[in-house]
């Protein structure tokens, strides 16, 4: 739409993780060069991690596009499987004919093929984007997987690239054999002010600008506000404000279009107006809060003991919940085996709101009842 008018040869915010466009931040390319470093020294299991947006999925692609040629590269995107999905996922990214095959078969083929690659002098990598969608089962199977190695070295490279979820994952107890595996640890922060300055010249002079200043130290300045340095944003931001630049026919882009921009698209939820609204909002919430506990006090004894009355019939009700939630995880981690964990932690994520409702509500129960006892007659 634009394109002609900032004399563009194509769309240099597109949300599309194309590697041609990928800025080497500091961050980025210290991502690379560990990336770069365990790929040929061959570092078992290497972990990278990075906010929503920060560019993971564009490094993985420009690590694809400049891996050597022999080295051969399996990819999983789709990280909602079972052990045995996973297996059989990754067996066909690397071509294997598996699908009339048994489990114990999947392993025994998917190692003849290790053995088969690293006899022609073939190294094997697996890179899996999305992981902190892993169930912790999947995991395990997946560090399994690395004990299929010859004497001297690992025949399979294994790189787990995910959200910040993914490192409080590998803090589970019940994957430290997991995490003692990794060698290799990159997080990808958020890009500084300079970089953010310097990602949005970068792509506009791929995308063929004449003039990569098309954004004014005050746009710049803005977008660093409300993107808070995630490059996705940074591109939804940017796209959007020449979509406006160009329907005012505005040659440069200012702070006022910017926060044209943030205004029009924070009422849908994407941007906040002000990056404190959280804090907010919060605030505006426990006074609410308060307001209602006051307007309960100021009623009538009646109306007072009749809500009393009824928030100890919740109480009594959460507790009964909370009691027989108790007797399912007892009963759960006696019987407890691999396909009862996942259901193990739901109940206790359960019992934990549960237990964390009933607190508030008993907390407000003794306090209406130590104002009822102070009022006077």
């Amino acid at each position: 739409m634009y394109e002609s008018f900032y004399n563009l040869k194509e769309n240099p915010f597109n949300l599309h993780p194309d590697p041609d466009y990928l800025f080497m931040s500091s961050g980025h390319e210290d991502a690379y060069s560990h990336l770069i470093y365990a790929i040929v020294e061959n570092k078992g299991f290497v972990i990278i991690t990075g906010e929503i947006g920060s560019g993971k999925t564009t490094l993985l692609n420009y690590l694809l596009k400049e891996i050597p040629q022999d080295i051969t590269v399996g990819l999983i995107n789709n990280t909602y499987l079972s052990p045995e999905e996973f297996l059989r996922t990754m067996c066909r990214e690397f071509e294997l004919d598996i699908d009339k095959l048994e489990k114990s078969a999947v392993v025994s083929r998917f190692h003849e093929f290790l053995l088969k690659e690293y006899a022609e002098k073939k190294r094997v990598v697996l890179i899996v984007d999305e992981a902190q969608n892993l169930t912790p089962r999947t995991m395990e199977a997946i560090r399994m997987l690395s004990n299929l190695e010859s004497e001297k070295s690992h025949l399979m490279q294994i790189i787990l690239v995910g959200q910040p979820e993914l490192k409080y994952k590998l803090q589970r107890r019940d994957l430290q054999q997991f995490t003692q595996r990794v060698t290799v640890h990159c997080h990808l922060d958020a890009l500084n002010h300079t970089e953010v300055e310097d990602y949005i010249k970068f792509r506009l002079s791929v995308g063929g600008a004449r003039d990569p200043s098309i954004f004014d130290e005050s746009a710049i300045a803005a977008i660093v506000k409300y993107s808070r340095g995630i490059p996705r944003l940074i591109n939804i931001l940017c796209d959007t404000a020449l979509v406006y630049g160009f329907a005012d026919s505005k040659e440069r882009i200012d702070q006022q279009t910017i926060e044209d921009v943030v205004k029009e698209r924070s009422s849908g939820g994407i941007f906040l107006t002000d990056p404190k609204s959280k804090e907010t909002a919060g605030s505006q919430n426990k006074e609410s809060i308060t307001v209602t506990t006051g307007a309960v006090s100021g009623n009538g004894a009646g109306q007072l003991k009749s809500r009393i009355d009824l928030l100890e019939q919740k109480i009594s009700h959460l507790d009964g919940v909370c009691a027989n939630l108790n007797k399912l995880l007892t009963n759960l981690s006696e019987k407890r085996d691999e396909k009862d964990a996942i259901m193990v932690e739901l109940f206790k994520l359960l019992k934990s709101s549960l237990d964390s409702r009933l607190k508030v509500i008993s907390h407000i129960s003794k306090n209406q009842e130590k104002k009822k006892t102070l009022r006077p007659n």
